[in-house]
């Protein structure tokens, strides 16, 4: 069957909401909702790892973090200089050729460039 007219879905139904409800849906869409990462005890070990390796061994490894909270994953490739887990601080590496510090609790996924490195 064919419409006479471009159905216009959720369009028509817009002029029942209050200009409140506009606003707050608006400002829920800016939110930006950080996902906590939790890791299994097997995860932490493969990703000390991997951070090991890299560190010791001069393996290049690529990681991915949820920096922002959106679902765009910032891609970091690099050689792992240092790793700082002091108590009371927040935990972070350092990559060859980065100034910056790279928060571990905000690292996704880790893994080896090439994928031709194993124990």
């Amino acid at each position: 069957m064919k419409m006479l007219y471009p159905d216009r879905k959720m369009l028509k139904w817009q002029g029942m909401m209050l200009a409140e409800h506009n606003e707050q849906i608006k400002e829920e869409a800016k939110k930006i909702v950080k996902k906590e990462i939790f890791f299994d005890e097997q995860q932490h070990e493969e990703f000390d790892r991997i951070v090991q390796a890299s560190l010791h061994l001069k393996k290049e490894v690529i990681f991915e973090m949820n920096t922002f909270g959106d679902h765009d994953l910032l891609h970091v490739k690099g050689f792992v200089s240092d790793c700082f887990r002091i108590p009371g601080q927040k935990p972070y590496l350092k990559m060859e050729g980065y100034s910056a510090k790279f928060w571990i609790d905000e690292i996704v996924s880790i893994q080896f460039a090439g994928h031709d490195f194993d124990f």
